[in-house]
């Protein structure tokens, strides 16, 4: 009975368990293959498919014989077995997930201004998964031609990249110094043959709409305590003397006037 394993993704890696039944075995020979569509067994370490991508998990251990298999591929889905004695045998049933687009076969809307820069998402469900083939094309002289990875139309050579390169299952193209001779359709296409394509609209930048700045002043009642450092220091407001007091002290002062002069009178 094979095992199941979790699904691995195309682009990562996955290891595929085996181990000797007596965990003091010293044997040496061991093998592993893989079940192809004639069902034969077929060497994996004398397949080309394989080259460069499949190494023991742990070498230096004597009964640890796990393969490890990176860069998946969706042909490398299917069974799998490891003999390293000849009544100890273990089966893996590998399952590979291709990558499936978000917006499969819908077209998305995308509009930018001129000189600047525009991002047309496409990407996988599972960020994970790193499609084995995924092509960038844009709708000319009557047909699709490729702008990424190879820049096969001359206006957009060095205007275009992935604009997440280090998320596998993000595909989304970054388009920079936008002119209006790049309106038009694009596909977003994987080796799944899946795509999603999409209608960019470039606008003049003289239509981008202005966002008006409205400052707003606070002021704080003048009985509650501010901080020092975030106060806004208000003025005091003067306080209105009635016109009588002023009278009043006119003839206060007159009267000690005729007081004084009258002592002084005496006096002499």
């Amino acid at each position: 009975m094979a095992a199941e394993l979790d699904p691995g993704y195309t682009g990562a890696s996955v290891v595929l368990p085996c181990s000797c039944a007596h965990p003091q075995s010293t044997a040496t020979t061991f093998s592993w293959e893989f079940l192809n569509s004639d069902n034969r067994w077929i060497p994996v370490f004398e397949d080309e498919k394989y080259s460069g991508r499949r190494v023991l998990f742990n070498e230096h251990s004597p009964t640890n014989r796990s393969l490890l298999i990176s860069d998946l591929r969706m042909n490398d889905q299917g069974y799998y077995r490891c003999t390293t004695e000849p009544n100890n045998i273990t089966y893996a049933n590998l399952k590979v997930k291709g990558c499936d687009l978000v917006e499969n076969r819908r077209t998305v809307e995308v509009s930018g201004y001129s000189g600047e820069s525009v991002v047309l998402p496409c990407s996988c469900t599972e960020l994970l998964d790193k499609p084995e083939h995924i092509q960038w094309t844009y709708f000319t002289e009557n047909k699709y031609k490729e702008i990424y990875p190879n820049e096969k139309i001359e206006s957009h050579r060095k205007r275009v990249k992935l604009f997440n390169p280090n998320t596998p299952g993000n595909l989304s193209l970054q388009i920079s110094a936008l002119t209006t001779d790049d309106q038009g359709y694009y596909q977003c296409f994987v080796s799944s043959q899946q795509l999603v394509y999409f209608r960019l609209t470039v606008l003049h930048a003289e239509e981008k709409p202005h966002v008006a700045t409205i400052s707003l002043t606070t002021h704080q009642p003048s009985h509650q305590t501010q901080d020092s450092t975030t106060s806004v220091l208000q003025p005091t407001p003067q306080q209105n003397i009635p016109p009588y007091v002023f009278i009043l002290l006119g003839v206060f002062f007159s009267v000690l006037l005729l007081a004084f002069t009258g002592w002084r009178c005496r006096g002499t």
